[in-house]
């Protein structure tokens, strides 16, 4: 299992943030030192078994575990720490979440003692996604999202009707993407919709070559994952991202835990 936790208010030596946005400028997300160096932990374990697949579903069993915004933070380092073509691939119709963590709300200025209501983000723009390739309203080329990383893109959801959504999670156009999309990029990761939530999300996964399953600590009971888990057991599963993690160990002995 691995760990990915809130940022520490302790003294910690400084890891590397991660910052990314799209070539227009109009969206951008930073992601703290922290959890990029626990992501990195993840990746160069996998690479060192030699169990990175160029294909890789990130899921949850619920809503709200932070699936969208673990998939970009393992894309950032990835593309970041290996400078592979890396493509960000959201298939999450139902909710779809990748352009909203890419355009958080800003920040409250410190110092008011006015308790208000948090700024709302800018309004996200419409932009067309997967959903418009597979009807053909748009091309490939069109529709991918080019990053600040040379090799990094993605590629939205797009906007899919609730009649629509089961054929083009199990149509043949969908595969043909994948295939293109295989021969274009080193690796993909999918932003899958959650398990439990719509059957939706077992066909779409069985177009990956391994799984990864994020729980959001204290928020999703453990029969839930037990049974997303038996959801998916027809793929791999890499292992099970605990978001969020946090973990009460004194400071004193956080001074004796070497960290990378």
């Amino acid at each position: 299992m691995f760990r990915l936790r809130k940022k520490q208010t302790h003294e910690m030596p400084t890891e590397l943030a991660l910052t990314i946005e799209t070539a227009d400028g109009n969206l951008r997300r930073s992601f703290a030192g922290e959890q990029i160096a626990q992501i990195r932990r993840m990746l160069t374990d996998l690479i060192v078994e030699q169990r990175l697949p160029s294909r890789i579903g990130f899921t949850a069993a619920l809503r709200g575990e932070g699936v969208s915004y673990i998939t970009l933070a393992t894309a950032v380092t990835l593309a970041h720490d290996t400078g592979k073509r890396v493509c960000v691939v959201e298939l999450n119709w139902l909710a779809p979440g990748m352009l909203s963590v890419l355009n958080p709300p800003p920040a409250q200025q410190k110092g008011s003692r006015r308790r208000e209501p948090p700024p709302a983000p800018c309004p996200l723009p419409t932009l067309p996604g997967v959903a418009e390739v597979l009807r053909g309203q748009a091309t490939l080329a069109e529709a991918l999202l080019a990053t600040n990383y040379a090799g990094l893109f993605l590629l939205p959801a797009g906007l899919a009707s609730a009649h629509q959504r089961p054929l083009l999670a199990r149509g043949n156009e969908l595969r043909t993407l994948v295939e293109t999309l295989d021969e274009q990029f080193d690796h993909v990761l999918f932003d899958l919709p959650t398990v439990i939530e719509t059957s939706d999300t077992l066909a779409l996964a069985a177009l990956t070559q391994a799984c990864t399953l994020v729980v959001r600590q204290g928020v999703t009971p453990i029969t839930e994952v037990q049974r997303a888990l038996n959801d998916i057991k027809h793929i791999p599963v890499l292992g099970v991202i605990l978001n969020q993690a946090q973990i009460a160990t004194p400071r004193w002995i956080l001074r004796l835990i070497p960290q990378e």
